[in-house]
């Protein structure tokens, strides 16, 4: 069972989507009703929810200060001194409500660090210590008194016994009265007008962007962000429902892993059998990038790793004659190594 019962109603899921990630991330377990089905499961459901929670979230808007259902469930919270409303529009909580201050978050985009929000939340908790917030006192109790006794009963009954009889009499004119009259003609039954065709529902580029890219990453964070953007859109139902199987999953992937970055190797060339300068700084060149290549698919191999890739920097040999027939060339040039590792990790999936 939640922590938190959350009763709205269904138009203000689009908004109330909002109010239910933004206290699941400060830690609280939240229940609406999304996800449970109509009928005797539906009932009981909510009546099980209803009586476990801690705390009762009333959210009045202007479509819900009508909705009978979301009275009563508040009502249950009030009752047992758990209820915490919030208005999600400029409107007056309805009768038997008003002396509860309602929590302001007409407007809220889910931004956390609102302060309405913050004073929101220290209503939540105060509630959860059983202390009233300023500004959120909960109403004293009213018990209903007992019913007066009439002040002249025998005057009352004999009006009572008199009515009786004026009914009685009444009665049977009326019975005599209409078996001498024909009996009406049989009303005639109207055929009703055919239901109109709804037109099709219209998507933007934009909404259908955002929606298949919800589907391919199948993230929490792509269906908020779809639910943000069109709350009343034609996938809003299905992404709310999307969002109730969300679950965390282990899974193992490739990614790149440390490198190892600009290390310095010598590579050494001479023109002795005839070679020219730059052969010899050639073959010190060629030295450096065998060497690069040797070191890195080394530690590749040797670390379980996989697609080892180096690279080594270019740059002039320094080159100094130590004979007359001999010139020795050095190339200290940076080489670079970058491989992929596995790796385990914990993602939410959505779907």
């Amino acid at each position: 069972m939640a922590d938190v019962f959350i009763s709205y109603k269904k138009e203000d899921a689009g908004r109330v989507i909002r109010l239910v990630e933004a206290l699941r991330a400060e830690g609280f377990s939240v229940w609406w009703d999304h996800g449970i089905r109509a009928g005797t499961e539906w009932d009981r459901t909510i009546r099980d929810e209803l009586e476990a929670a801690r705390i009762v979230i009333a959210v009045w808007s202007r479509a819900s200060v009508d909705a009978p259902w979301v009275k009563e469930e508040a009502g249950v919270g009030k009752a047992r001194g758990k209820l915490v409303p919030v208005k999600i529009d400029n409107i007056d909580p309805p009768l038997g409500f008003t002396l509860i201050q309602a929590a302001d978050l007409v407007g809220w985009s889910g931004n956390r660090d609102d302060a309405r929000w913050s004073f929101f939340l220290d209503a939540l908790r105060a509630t959860l210590r059983g202390e009233a917030l300023a500004g959120l006192e909960r109403p004293l109790r009213i018990e209903p008194q007992p019913a007066r006794r009439p002040l002249f009963p025998l005057l009352a009954g004999a009006a009572v016994v008199a009515a009786l009889i004026a009914g009685v009499g009444a009665f049977l004119l009326m019975g005599s009265q209409r078996a001498a009259a024909p009996p009406p003609p049989a009303p005639q039954v109207a055929t009703p007008p055919a239901p109109p065709v709804p037109e099709p529902v219209k998507i933007s580029a934009g909404e259908q962007q955002l929606w298949d890219q919800a589907m391919t990453e199948k993230r929490r964070p792509g269906f908020q962000s779809y639910l943000l953007a069109y709350p009343n859109g034609a996938y809003a139902q299905r992404a709310r429902d999307i969002l109730l199987t969300c679950r965390t999953e282990t899974h193992e992937s490739w990614k790149p892993g440390p490198a190892v970055a600009n290390q310095m190797i010598r590579g050494v060339g001479n023109t002795g059998g005839g070679r020219s300068t730059a052969q010899a700084c050639e073959s010190a060149k060629s030295e450096v990038h065998g060497r690069a290549k040797l070191m890195c698919e080394t530690i590749v191999t040797n670390g379980g790793f996989r697609n080892a890739r180096w690279t080594v920097a270019d740059r002039d040999c320094d080159c100094e004659r130590t004979s007359p027939a001999v010139t020795v060339c050095i190339a200290d040039l940076a080489y670079s190594c970058v491989w992929e590792q596995k790796m385990t990790e914990r993602i939410e999936i959505c779907g």
